[in-house]
């Protein structure tokens, strides 16, 4: 076949949600997986017809998921959020997708609203997309997306909005008020890391509270990056009379010196998963009303996917920090205790589902296995 037929055999198949022969057509060709056609990419054909299991596999064979194409010149994410299939929004988004907000036609939120998805408005609006993003030009002068879900008549997504607004604007007065506490945490913390070169503010607050994460560079005696959060804090985690001491938490996760953190990189999956695992970790006692303690262990989905293409790892394992006297930092509003986050392989948390996570600890202890994230590091739960 020639190259025009092998691309209408592909789109064929896609079309047709027949993820063995889109494989096999496609190969291991790089250049055939990530070609631009009138309708965008492979990724973004599967994505625009709702075809999750083969965005799933084209993700695999390692198509960029932020190449921009198809009818509004956006991502795949766009064209997913647009049609309405929230499963594979929720699959990108889960992969790095960007939420690209530089042109409306661009912005999934806003193909969302155009369609009255309002499901994946409010995913899109939970996820962290700009909302306050404005934009002028022939058709339109200074829109937002609550003036846009206002002009289309979708009332559900501008109550969503509205909302979003009302708790943003009360986040912001808490951090205001707790920023004397965010400040004595860092000054514990950098006590034994050293200092904060560089901070990543969540700019839209995460369900009740926004979280920012620190970034400590590594030093002569420690030969790693910190990474460490402040906002989780500002409100208590659900807990019972008998767990008070688990009210406050703040999160610490250890990269190798050699890991590249930056906004060059935020778009590289390989790279971003860990601060996008730290904060999610921060939001989830406050979005679940429940809380974290030691030996608690989150999965990347059921059964447990590795978080990026790089490395086999999958979950995330709560423990208490090794340095002593680290956990536990005292502020005007009670203790707050500070975990570091570990991640490990499916095996090694069915070994701590089996025998406990103290036994899991012991295991990777004997084989030398530090709390500093190496993404090929050995298994002890084979």
């Amino acid at each position: 076949m020639d190259s025009k037929q092998v691309a209408k055999e592909i789109r064929s198949s896609i079309k047709n949600g027949n993820v063995e022969k889109a494989a096999e057509l496609i190969g291991s060709n790089i250049e055939l997986l990530n070609m631009m056609t009138p309708f965008g990419t492979w990724l973004h054909v599967a994505a625009s017809r709702g075809k999750l299991d083969v965005v799933k596999k084209l993700v695999e064979l390692g198509s960029n998921i932020n190449t921009l194409g198809g009818m509004y010149g956006g991502g795949a994410l766009n064209e997913a959020a647009s049609e309405g299939h929230i499963d594979i929004v929720r699959y990108l988004l889960s992969y790095g997708a960007n939420m690209d907000t530089n042109e409306p036609e661009r912005n999934p939120l806003f193909g969302a609203i155009s369609n009255g998805h309002v499901n994946i408005a409010r995913l899109l609006i939970e996820s962290g997309i700009d909302t306050n993003v404005k934009y002028s030009g022939e058709s339109m002068k200074d829109i937002d997306a609550l003036t846009f879900a206002r002009e289309q008549g979708q009332l559900e997504i501008v109550k969503l909005l509205e909302n979003q607004r009302e708790l943003r604007t009360t986040i912001t007065e808490v951090n205001d008020n707790n920023q004397d506490d965010h400040d004595e945490i860092l000054e514990h913390v950098t006590k034994y890391f050293g200092t904060i070169q560089d901070t990543i503010i969540e700019i839209v607050p995460g369900n009740k509270v926004s979280v920012n994460i620190h970034i400590i560079s590594p030093s002569m005696n420690k030969d790693f990056v910190t990474l460490v959060t402040t906002g989780m804090s500002d409100v208590s985690m659900g807990y019972s009379n008998e767990e008070s001491e688990f009210k406050y938490a703040e999160l610490l996760l250890k990269l190798p010196s050699s890991w590249v953190v930056g906004k060059e990189n935020m778009e590289d999956k390989n790279y971003y998963w860990p601060l996008e695992w730290l904060r999610k970790v921060a939001h989830i006692p406050h979005i679940y009303d429940g809380w974290l303690a030691e030996g608690v262990i989150l999965p990347n989905g059921e059964p447990p996917q590795p978080f990026a293409l790089n490395t086999k790892l999958s979950c995330i394992m709560v423990c208490h920090p090794r340095e002593f006297g680290l956990d536990n930092v005292q502020v005007e509003q009670g203790d707050i205790t500070i975990y570091t986050l570990v991640p490990i392989y499916e095996e090694e948390r069915n070994l701590a589902l089996e025998k406990g996570y103290e036994y899991l600890l012991k295991k990777m202890n004997e084989k030398g296995i530090s709390d500093v994230l190496d993404i090929n590091r050995i298994n002890v739960g084979l």
